[in-house]
């Protein structure tokens, strides 16, 4: 490749993210126009406040020539007040300009992380599987500090500062033509290094937040799982790992402190040079006569006070090209279209007593990866040949209203992958899945959803009080019926054993509480939600026999008079299902009652005989242990 060549593949690429950071610029200004008159407000405030630099040269020369050099004592104690008033003045519109900003500010970052947590809630899984949880946490705590910086602090900035250098700029050429036109001719090869510089900034601000999202994610898994860090004595490993990952965000951000701290001396090293010509051709005029020493030192001083506001204008470069990578990372989630998409003509789903229908369907998990630039940047997830392998295949069955079917087959066999496409949790590329005849994709999401109560292995509970984790299954619940739920469920003893009953507050995830106790909170959330269809996934796996009957027991109230699917390893929990299915790789390779297929002598009665065996060795060593005792 020719330089010719590189360097118009450079020019091309400096345009394109020019425009992309203009495009970026005027979709973060759409977010101001709800708080466009405090916004204008602030304006004026800043505009006021920075021409106010302007009056200072000029009272200094005044104070210099007519009071002690004219020795005017009238002009000395009109000076007095009009410093006082000056004072005032730029004292009421300093507060002004600031408080409106951060008002302003505070109100911007609101509204994007609403609108962030809104996305969230809207996405589909597969989103989340994308990305990690520490990633989408920085990009709502962190980005949107950095997106306020970039468009209302260095607004603020660059209008402040712009009327301030302007105003002192004004001064100047009033004071003196000659020496301003002296001072000021190397301005416009500052900028140069600025801009450059600030591409710079920007690419490295990019990387540095995608590495912090990894940060906040290792210390996320570190803070929970940390009873396993501790069992397993992996403390120095995890700390390696963050220690690593802390000295890459780290060496980002240092590379990025290189180029917006260059800006500075670059700046400082023309202003020297500005400054030392004005003094020299000043103080030769001073010392021949023909300008008087209140001119020259006013002169000087305009330059002076310049120094600030030019160094900040000068340095909101590289705050504003922080501000649009962080901008990126969040438009690229409010861009982001989830994968389940309402018909627009989707019709109240109501029923009592359901049937479910699932007619030849398949279902497959796109495999996706994440590029890694040569910068250590992560890319876009993209997806890997367009073959994929089925999760499930083909599968057709029906489920009359009211009864129950159970779901078995060994780990991995797409059990908990059939029952997430009921609530459109996901969406079959191949079949349909039909609700009384209507096919779930022609119904309101929120109308499928409220027909279908989950209880799941993996209990999720708030850190929230018992109370409002039951209430969780309906809107407006009264506590009459959270209290009755917890009943049905087995749990309302327990609840009221505890210190604050039903007030009790009882953790992340739950974990104040047991297993047992956990899962008889989620089917207190599932009976006060009452819905028709009933998903039980591995509702009493790892519990304990006295817990496991608690909660069977509440289950047995739960599936009454609901169309129910049960998937459960313990094959004594599904005995009494209407019908049971058998799942081999995604494949249903049998189906009946549990008399049928043990007769059958299939898959299922390979499970039967295998969970028997083991069964029965657990009670043998447990009647062992026993007579030893």
């Amino acid at each position: 490749m020719t330089a010719s060549t590189e360097q118009q593949m450079q020019h091309a690429q400096e345009k394109h993210e020019r425009a992309s950071s203009m495009q970026i610029y005027r979709r973060l200004l759409s977010y101001l126009r709800p708080y466009r008159k405090q916004f204008a407000l602030m304006l004026f405030a800043m505009v006021i406040y920075g021409a106010t630099d302007g009056v200072v040269p000029y009272l200094l020369k005044r104070v210099l020539d007519d009071v002690f050099g004219a020795h005017k004592e009238g002009m000395l104690k009109v000076l007095v007040l009009i410093i006082i008033l000056f004072s005032v003045v730029r004292g009421v519109f300093g507060f002004m300009q600031r408080y409106l900003s951060a008002a302003v500010g505070l109100s911007i970052v609101r509204d994007i992380r609403n609108e962030i947590n809104r996305k969230f809630l809207d996405l589909s899984p597969s989103f989340f599987l994308e990305h990690s949880t520490g990633n989408l946490i920085a990009r709502v705590t962190n980005d949107t500090l950095l997106v306020r910086t970039a468009l209302t602090d260095s607004a603020a900035v660059l209008l402040r500062d712009s009327v301030r250098v302007l105003a002192l700029l004004g001064m100047a050429f009033y004071l003196d033509p000659v020496l301003a036109l002296i001072a000021f001719v190397g301005f416009p090869v500052a900028l140069v290094p600025v801009m450059r510089f600030g591409r710079k900034v920007r690419r490295f601000a990019r990387v540095g937040q995608d590495v912090l999202g990894g940060l906040t994610g290792l210390l996320q898994e570190t803070i929970i799982g940390h009873n396993i860090v501790q069992a397993f004595t992996r403390e120095n490993y995890e700390h390696e790992r963050f220690r690593a990952e802390n000295q890459r965000f780290f060496e980002t951000f240092r590379r990025a402190e290189v180029y917006g701290a260059l800006s500075g001396p670059s700046n400082e090293m023309v202003a020297s040079l500005a400054i030392g010509a004005v003094i020299l051709y000043g103080g030769y005029s001073v010392i021949s006569g023909v300008r008087t020493q209140g001119d020259f030192i006013a002169f000087v001083t305009s330059m002076l006070l310049l120094y600030d506001p030019m160094k900040k204008t000068t340095r909101i470069n590289s705050v504003i090209q922080a501000g649009l990578a962080a901008a990126e990372r969040i438009f690229e989630i409010l861009d982001r279209r989830s994968e389940i998409v309402e018909h627009p003509q989707a019709l109240e789903l109501h029923v009592k007593q359901p049937q479910i229908e699932y007619r030849n369907v398949s279902f497959y998990y796109p495999v996706a990866r994440r590029t890694e630039s040569r910068d250590g940047r992560s890319g876009i997830a993209q997806v890997l040949g367009t073959e994929f392998p089925y999760a499930i295949r083909d599968v057709s069955f029906v489920v009359p209203p009211g009864e129950t079917l159970a779901l078995v087959g060994m780990s991995g066999g797409g059990k908990s992958t059939l029952v997430n496409l009921l609530p459109r949790l996901y969406d079959p590329q191949e079949g349909q899945i039909l609700v009384d005849g209507v096919d779930i994709r022609l119904v309101t999401l929120n109308s499928l959803r409220k027909s279908i109560a989950i209880v799941s292995q993996h209990t999720f509970l708030f850190n929230d009080s018992i109370w409002r984790n039951i209430a969780y299954g309906r809107e407006n619940a009264s506590m009459q019926d959270v209290e009755a739920a917890a009943r049905a469920a087995n749990a309302h003893n327990f609840i009221t054993g505890l210190p604050h009953g039903y007030d009790t507050v009882i953790g992340e995830q739950g974990l104040k509480l047991s297993g047992g106790e956990r899962a008889r909170i989620a089917i207190a959330r599932a009976l006060l939600r009452d819905a028709p269809i009933l998903i039980l996934d591995e509702a009493t796996a790892s519990l304990d026999s006295e817990s496991e009957g608690l909660v069977q027991e509440a289950i047995d109230r739960l599936m009454q008079g609901r169309t129910v699917l049960v998937i459960a390893h313990r094959l004594a929990t599904v005995r009494r299902a209407n019908r049971i299915m058998v799942l081999v790789r995604g494949e249903m390779v049998e189906a009946g009652t549990h008399e049928e297929l043990l007769a059958r002598g299939g898959e299922y009665a390979k499970l039967y005989r295998l969970q028997f065996r083991d069964a029965h060795g657990a009670m043998l060593s447990n009647a062992g242990q026993a007579a030893e005792a």
